[in-house]
């Protein structure tokens, strides 16, 4: 849970936000594959592909829905 803090009143200035050093903070670099569901992590091959379906959208994809997309008429994104 948060902390809590008191309201402050009109003529009180704004707390300053706490600041995080930058080793401290780090993104999580994973995905979903967007056919199968499957969990894509930093290590993982991912792929792009355009779909002909959804106006050109960008999907990331496993390598096996990859293969499979290419042969349903997605096209390939480099």
């Amino acid at each position: 849970m948060g902390d809590l803090q008191p309201l402050r009143t009109a003529g009180s200035p704004a707390p300053t936000p706490l600041q995080q050093p930058e080793d401290a903070v780090r993104s999580i670099d994973s995905t979903q594959c967007a056919l199968c569901g499957a969990t894509l992590t930093a290590r993982t091959l991912r792929y792009h592909v355009l779909s002909p379906h959804r106006a050109a959208a960008r999907l990331t994809l496993c390598l096996t829905c990859r293969k499979v997309a290419l042969g349903e008429g997605y096209w390939p994104v480099d």
